[in-house]
């Protein structure tokens, strides 16, 4: 036991040996039929029944009523009071006291479990800074270091000055190009329509549409020498104002978005946890994969670039809101003047700490329900994501109590909250890494809120096709968060607020990877949701709220501008509690195979639309996905058919029932992964090649069309492996709906 305490590997539970649920149900059925009769046995197996659903319902009114606005409120204001980034102090104090707090709310177990992991991080002696420069090589302009203090809660003195994580060290020089937003169909523009070649150039970008790192990579892709990055007001301050923050939401000239522009989890054990026994990767053999500097500004001063460039007009819907001509380049008008990009980001081995909290359950321990978010900031982090984490701490409070009550659920809910999440998902990857093959076989569902509101608009939510349906069931549940609506649960208010096609309020299926989901549905094929209140984005026409990742995302803003209330925030902890609660106690899940189906069904008949022709001329087997997707449609159905005659109050025939709905994600996960992201193994759903933040659905037939279509690539023969491969899976995910299934 020493030595597996050395080696980080914890003790095995000692005491008595504990019967198994399943024995105990059939010594218990053995007994009823021998001393009580078949029927007087039925008859107390169905108020059994009966029973657990009232106990479940009084849960509910329990979860409803005792979580308090107020102390999610005090929460949050103690967690926003310094920054938390990843490796400091800040972070490692706030991780102390959430597990003191889940310890005190009377939790069965709560642990701190660290990770070695690769961080970046940027010189502060030596910032970052991006130079307007002369032939002699002196600066007439400098980018800011540090972003002006505009409240007193951000008004701190150690902030650590904005950077993109995982840029490398370097000084690029020379002119500049601006690349819209960066995205590939951007850079395909400048080269296909403006014959401009950006090799050996710096290109200045705008934040939004898709995720940070992809912009770099696709700098990088086109032979690039450097990367800006700035917030236009076209998409973080839309009235064109200085009407801006302290007065107002939006994003100020002086306002930096920082953000990591690197992978999911840490680079020195890919694939592996980053536990003390680890061996680790050189630094020069990792998968970093972004080679070329980059730095956010803020659009105080990026119009100093913007407004000196020469070149062709931007096309009108590359042109934000700043008062210049939006012109491209490449160089500037004063053909004596240059950019200089200069980045002195360092990479550390540091800590990452999550804290994990554990409700035993009564009658299967060994299945897990869990609730996720990370503690982890860029400074303060109200929004993102500690008014998630203050939400969960008020959680465990009122389950802590519960289970206090003797009320416990039938399976086991696990608390998480993970550090190194803005830094690349850090601490949930390492954790589902050391724990994927109890996850593998036993995890229920994994809910995740990332932060609880970013405005009060509607609600927000991406989910497997498999919960789908208690999503909305715990959505009806919930009071709705506007007393002057006519609508008296979050259900219909969402309906009416964000309403889908389908007469049910809009979800998306295609989860990508922005936060700590991916790990879980991409590797271990848990099914997994993403939800969170916000701003409409028809409404606003805005990427992200527009003080994301700022110093300025303060308590006060929070308090003031996104929910000063606390209805929505109470909403969205109330509907996280509602669901959790509901997937860890009902007999039978509320698992609706026949969506998945569905959905399976909807892609391929865009796939007909889209490719059908072409796909035909190359002799791509179309014909055999349809059939099986025929199959999984059939199975779908068989199965739903059947589980309305399961005998609720047979436990081992529920678990049965059970075990295939859960492992019907599982299905759908190649141990190959996708063709160069073995990260990614979800066939159906994952993160996009050029966007991480959303996802695809079949995303290796997408992958390869692009390149077919866009890139003329003659690479036939792998479209007509992937669409084998999803043929493939559609097939054994129908194999393991049935009885046998061989």
């Amino acid at each position: 036991m020493t030595s597996q305490l050395k080696m980080g590997f914890p003790p095995r539970e000692s005491g008595k040996r504990r019967i198994s649920p399943t024995l105990m149900v059939t010594v218990l059925v053995c007994l009823c039929l021998t001393f009580g009769g078949a029927k007087d046995c039925k008859m107390k197996q169905q108020s059994s029944y009966q029973q657990q659903q009232r106990d479940m319902e009084n849960a509910f009114n329990r979860i409803m009523n005792d979580l308090d606005k107020n102390k999610i409120r005090s929460n949050l204001r103690n967690y926003t009071s310094r920054q938390r980034l990843t490796g400091t102090d800040g972070v490692h104090e706030l991780v102390q006291h959430i597990a003191q707090q889940w310890k005190d709310n009377g939790l069965d177990k709560v642990e701190v479990t660290p990770y070695e992991v690769l961080m970046s991080y940027p010189n502060t002696t030596n910032p970052n800074r991006v130079e307007i420069v002369v032939d002699n090589g002196d600066a007439v302009f400098t980018s800011a270091f540090v972003e002006k203090p505009l409240d007193a809660d951000g008004n701190q003195s150690d902030i650590i000055p904005p950077y993109n994580a995982f840029t490398p060290a370097g000084i690029a020089e020379g002119e500049l190009v601006y690349v819209n937003y960066g995205q590939i169909e951007d850079f395909m523009f400048l080269r296909d329509n403006l014959s401009i070649d950006v090799t050996d150039k710096i290109v200045i970008a705008r934040y939004g549409k898709i995720f940070r790192g992809d912009k770099v990579l696709n700098a990088q892709r086109f032979n690039a020498s450097g990367v800006i990055l700035y917030s236009d007001p076209a998409d973080y301050n839309i009235n064109g104002t200085s009407d801006t923050y302290p007065h107002s939401w939006w994003m100020p000239d002086t306002g930096v978005q920082r953000g990591t522009v690197g992978g999911s989890g840490d680079y020195l054990t890919p694939f592996y946890p980053a536990r003390e026994y680890a061996h680790r990767l050189a630094v020069d053999k990792t998968s970093i994969s972004v080679k070329i500097p980059c730095q956010p500004i803020g659009y105080g001063d990026a119009v100093h670039f913007l407004r000196e460039l020469g070149g062709p007009s931007a096309p009108d819907t590359w042109k934000g809101k700043l008062d210049i001509p939006y012109r491209i380049g490449p160089g500037f008008v004063n053909a004596t003047r240059r950019v200089k990009l200069t980045v002195n980001n360092y990479l550390k081995v540091v800590t990452v700490e999550n804290v994990i909290g554990i409700i035993k359950g009564k009658v299967e321990p060994d299945r897990y329900v869990l609730l996720g978010n990370h503690h982890d900031t860029w400074v303060f982090g109200a929004i993102d994501p500690l008014s998630g984490t203050a939400a969960l701490t008020e959680i465990t409070r009122v389950m802590g109590k519960m289970k206090q009550s003797n009320i416990r659920p039938q399976r086991t809910i696990v608390f998480c909250t993970w550090g190194g999440e803005e830094i690349g998902l850090v601490g949930s990857t390492e954790w589902v890494e050391e724990y994927m093959k109890v996850l593998y076989e036993r995890a229920v569902a994994y809910i995740n809120m990332d932060y609880a509101a970013d405005y009060i608009d509607y609600l927000i939510a991406g989910t497997s096709p498999l919960l789908q349906d208690p999503l909305y069931q715990a959505a009806k549940i919930v009071p709705s968060p506007d007393p002057t609506s006519p609508y008296e649960t979050l259900y219909d208010l969402w309906n009416r607020t964000n309403p889908g096609f389908t007469g049910e309020p809009s979800i998306y299926y295609a989860l990508g990877s922005g936060s700590d989901m991916a790990a879980f549905y991409q590797r271990a094929g848990v099914p997994c949701i993403d939800m969170w209140y916000a701003f409409d984005n028809k409404k606003w026409g805005i990427p992200s709220y527009p003080l994301y990742h700022s110093a300025y995302e303060t308590y006060h803003m929070y308090t003031t501008f996104i929910d000063p209330s606390f209805n929505y925030t109470l909403a969205m902890t109330r509907l996280w509690g509602v669901i959790s609660w509901k997937l860890a106690d009902e007999a039978l899940l509320s698992f609706d195979v026949r969506r998945y189906a569905k959905a399976i069904s909807d892609v391929i008949d865009t796939f007909k639309y889209k490719f059908g022709t072409v796909w035909q001329e190359h002799n791509v087997n179309i014909g055999a996905l349809e059939s099986a997707s025929k199959n999984l449609t059939l199975a779908a159905q068989n199965f739903y058919d059947h589980i309305q005659t399961v005998d609720k109050n047979d436990p081992l025939a529920v678990r049965i029932e059970n075990d295939k709905m859960m492992q019907l994600e599982r299905a759908f996960i190649d141990p190959e992964g996708l063709p160069g992201r073995r990260i990614n193994k979800h066939v159906m759903f994952a993160p996009g090649r050029f966007n991480r933040y959303v996802g695809d659905s079949f995303p290796g037939i997408v992958d390869t069309m692009f390149e077919i279509q866009n890139n003329n690539a003659t690479i036939w023969e792998l479209l007509k492996q992937q669409v084998y491969v999803a043929t493939y899976t559609i097939q054994s995910a129908a194999y393991s709906l049935d009885l046998i299934g061989l």
